[in-house]
């Protein structure tokens, strides 16, 4: 009477092992952080993350559970195959998805979700993001683990399947396997709790790793997917729209006196390049590895420009930097605005003010503008040329993203010969993004990420400086402004604070710097720069809301910064890393208290409510 009840109670069983046994694979692929979290704490993961995993396995009994409630009185549902195929089709699913998951977290830091979908439309670029890892060998350990659960899984179902043989009480064993149907909504939505199962429910720990690791891959990929699709509605309201409006308009306050940066003896205006260098990190500026500087350059070009050492991005990708720079405006925690074409274009970008003012323009990348959607962006920002893959030799093609940083500076020396000045011109580098190939020899014996990663950015900074050195020798030099700042910070090389993997570097450089050798460390962010180079041309920067003139003496010195369903809230004296997910700091450094938790999340609300009004 109650073998099916059985059966499915052995089914849900055996996923809830697996899921167990997919935690371990993933705190064994990420042992060095498992290591610093702690044998204890990665323990309580399995612990903890069972509740997400009883919800995830429940999930996929559902469909079985009510197949073996049908076969009660049909004959053909007792047939096994039918639940071997369905478990072989399920389990090929959630092997592809643990595998990605491990993957996107040692390059991104958190656990799959419907971040990773916003570039699958881009399959190139996603093949150079991963093509430098063993895909041949990852593809078999895929292949012979999923062999192997599809083997176990049907011998298993097999020895099962006289539990779904015809029952002499047919009603009372209809009505068992009902009652346990119903009773998986317990586990799907997490116990009987007021609020649903989310991640915040298996978080237990102050180590963050720890809270990741309880985490159920699979589930949380599909949550992601869920809100993503009904993502019309502020998720990060904290207050009164009212309240919060007037504490995010008094900290983006700055009055209209600001400190001259340029000589201004000629009466044209000055030329401008503005470098976005990929990944470029504060944590590589001064650091030295076997006696070996990694910035050699740019540690040179800091001492004789105007360098702001105190500076973070707003968000972890190029996608959202570029927004960052060119539009002042700020990182979404749950997306990217660039994504959606229509929001995108309601957002200023100084290169069409600046082409208005009568200037030349051009952008300059080695790989494919197509990439997470930044053409659709760049093709509104008035720019006269662009220069991408498609306009390099196919033997100068020597990256998987396109042409290395070499080749595209020598083509950019080219081009700014030929641009009439004045000139604005954006170089976005890409050498130092993964899988971080170089056409030199590595300056580090690329025994691990954090040997290659610092490698590239060696090879970009000696390109970066043999630019410079050029630019010198031109006759426009005296009377150009160049920029040299990163699309986002990096993960690498690890650091014991989350955000020190965003802050950046930002220098002004070139001959048209009235007062050169000179350090800001006041506080501020990377969509501080657009604000702050119009107000440095006399361009009007009122529509750059989210904005500030990093030179303006009244200006308020904070930064903020957005990852994966959280936030970064700085101050002098005073660091707040915040975790959405969790409701609870991940970093608190300095006198933080509650009103600073509450400012941090006003910033987030206001600025994700701009997100949803364009």
């Amino acid at each position: 009477m109650f073998t099916r009840v059985w059966f499915i109670l052995k089914y849900w069983l055996c996923w809830i092992i697996l899921f167990e046994a997919c935690r371990l694979l993933f705190l064994a692929a990420n042992f060095a952080q498992m290591s610093s979290a702690g044998v204890m704490e990665a323990g309580l993961s399995l612990w903890y993350g069972l509740r997400m995993d009883f919800s995830a396995a429940a999930y996929i009994t559902l469909p079985v559970s009510l197949l073996v409630l049908m076969s009660v009185f049909v004959p053909v549902l007792r047939n096994i195959t039918t639940y071997r195929i369905y478990t072989a089709v399920i389990l090929l699913l959630i092997v592809f998805i643990v595998f990605a998951d491990i993957g996107l977290f040692r390059a991104w830091g958190f656990r799959i979700d419907a971040t990773a979908f916003k570039y699958l439309a881009n399959p190139k670029e996603v093949w150079a993001s991963i093509s430098h890892l063993p895909i041949l060998a990852i593809s078999l350990l895929l292949l012979v683990l999923y062999a192997f659960l599809v083997f176990t899984s049907g011998k298993l179902l097999r020895r099962w399947a006289q539990l779904l043989q015809p029952s002499a009480k047919k009603l009372l064993s209809f009505l068992s396997v009902l009652l346990l149907t119903a009773a998986f909504i317990l586990p799907i939505r997490g116990g009987i709790q007021l609020a649903p199962l989310n991640q915040s429910s298996v978080y237990f720990s102050q180590n963050n790793f720890a809270n990741q690791a309880a985490l159920n891959a699979s589930w949380n990929l599909l949550r992601s997917l869920s809100r993503r699709a009904n993502n019309v509605s502020n998720p990060f309201v904290v207050g009164d729209s009212g309240l919060v409006n007037r504490v995010v308009d008094s900290l983006l306050y700055t009055s209209s006196v600001a400190q001259p940066l340029l000589n201004r003896t000629d009466t044209s205006r000055p030329n401008v390049i503005v470098i976005v260098w990929e990944s470029f990190t504060s944590k590589a500026v001064d650091l030295s590895v076997a006696g070996k500087p990694i910035t050699p350059g740019f540690n040179q070009l800091k001492n004789e420009g105007l360098y702001f050492s105190n500076i973070y991005a707003t968000g972890d990708r190029t996608d959202k930097g570029i927004v960052g720079i060119l539009g002042g405006y700020p990182a979404q925690p749950t997306t990217s605005i660039i994504k959606d074409p229509e929001k995108a274009a309601k957002i200023p970008m100084i290169s069409k003010l600046i082409k208005n003012a009568g200037y030349q323009t051009s952008f300059h990348y080695g790989g494919e503008l197509e990439f997470a959607n930044m053409k659709a962006y760049l093709l509104q920002g008035g720019f006269n040329q662009f220069v991408t893959v498609n306009d390099f030799k196919d033997k100068d093609k020597n990256s998987k993203w396109g042409a290395h940083d070499g080749v595209v500076m020598q083509r950019l020396e080219g081009d700014l010969q030929k641009m009439q000045q004045p000139f604005f011109s954006v170089w976005l580098t890409l050498s130092s993004h993964e899988p971080y190939e170089i056409p030199s020899t590595p300056i580090l014996p690329q025994s691990d990420d954090t040997d290659k990663f610092l490698s590239s950015l060696h090879y970009t900074d000696f390109v970066v400086y043999s630019f410079v050195t050029y630019a010198r020798k031109q006759p426009w030099w005296h009377n150009t402004l160049l920029v040299i700042v990163a699309d986002h910070g990096h993960r690498l090389p690890s650091a014991v604070n989350k955000q020190e993997d965003f802050k950046i570097p930002l220098l002004f450089l070139g001959g048209a710097l009235k007062s050169p050798g000179q350090v800001i460390d006041k506080i501020g962010s990377q969509t501080d720069v657009a604000a702050t180079l119009l107000h440095q041309l006399a361009i009007p920067a009122k529509s750059f809301k989210w904005s500030r003139n990093l030179l303006d003496s009244s200006r308020m010195p904070w930064a903020m910064f957005t990852f994966n369903n959280g936030f970064g809230w700085l101050q002098p004296g005073k660091q707040l890393v915040f975790d959405n997910v969790g409701k609870r700091p991940i970093t608190s450094i300095g006198s933080v208290n509650e009103r600073d938790v509450f400012i941090g999340k006003a910033l987030q609300q206001a600025a994700f409510q701009d997100y949803l009004n364009k």
